[in-house]
């Protein structure tokens, strides 16, 4: 994972946050982040997933919070950094979220996006993208919102409008561990099409393209996109 005190130097001990958390993933790699006498908080709208994750993370130093990214109940400039992790694609308004977590920052504090991109991806990550870009239409299938995702230059692009100073761009590619979790995400592809399509007009073609990327799997196997990292700070 990201060393961010290697990239991040001079970060001030405070609060920090991380929208669309989940169970606290990347919550807790800013937890190893921030100085000593920090709180890191999670935010998440899904209540069954914030209860989940306290009980998953009980007595481990993050805090989870359920909550709107579009519309925040933290006062203006309160965390020292603000951070948003391969969620942008997951919501429909995101220059709403995009706002909302400059407006909680404080001066001179750290603006973080982690997202995957389309393009320039190797064979075995191709696998990968093509497997999130059916996992979405299935999510979109059952009343979800997802959309595949961008390339390096459209994330670049959907974030300069912001007015942060320092930015700085870098990408992460995760430790294998999450190739191996890609895999068994792999061989369940026709029992998700099963469950979210049967019955639907589409369900042949998507079943015929849930085994041609299981296919495809076998045969180049699969990796973890690379994702960019693009991080600014709010003027003083």
């Amino acid at each position: 994972m990201l060393h961010l005190k290697e990239f991040l130097p001079g970060l001030r001990p405070g609060m920090a946050l991380d929208v669309g958390t989940r169970y606290g993933e990347f919550a807790f790699t800013l937890a190893e982040a921030m100085p000593a006498g920090s709180r890191v908080i999670g935010l998440d709208c899904d209540e069954k997933t914030v209860e989940e994750a306290k009980e998953k993370n009980a007595g481990k130093g993050v805090g989870f919070v359920l909550g709107d990214g579009a519309h925040m109940d933290f006062s203006d400039n309160t965390f020292e950094l603000a951070a948003i992790s391969n969620t942008l694609h997951h919501i429909e308004n995101y220059n709403a979220v995009l706002d909302e977590m400059f407006r909680v920052l404080r001066p001179g504090g750290v603006f973080l996006v982690n997202e995957m991109f389309s393009d320039g991806q190797n064979e075995a990550q191709q696998t990968h993208f093509l497997q999130h870009c059916f996992e979405a239409k299935l999510d979109m299938l059952s009343g979800g919102f997802q959309r595949p995702t961008w390339r390096k230059d459209e994330i670049i692009k959907i974030l300069s409008r912001l007015p942060l100073t320092d930015v700085k761009t870098t990408e992460l590619l995760e430790e294998s561990k999450m190739d191996a979790k890609l895999a068994e995400k792999n061989e369940k592809l026709v029992r998700a099409v099963e469950k979210h399509a049967c019955g639907r007009p589409e369900y042949e073609t998507l079943l015929s393209e849930a085994k041609s990327i299981q296919t495809r799997c076998a045969q180049t196997g699969i990796q973890r996109c690379t994702q960019l990292v693009y991080i600014g700070r709010k003027a003083l």
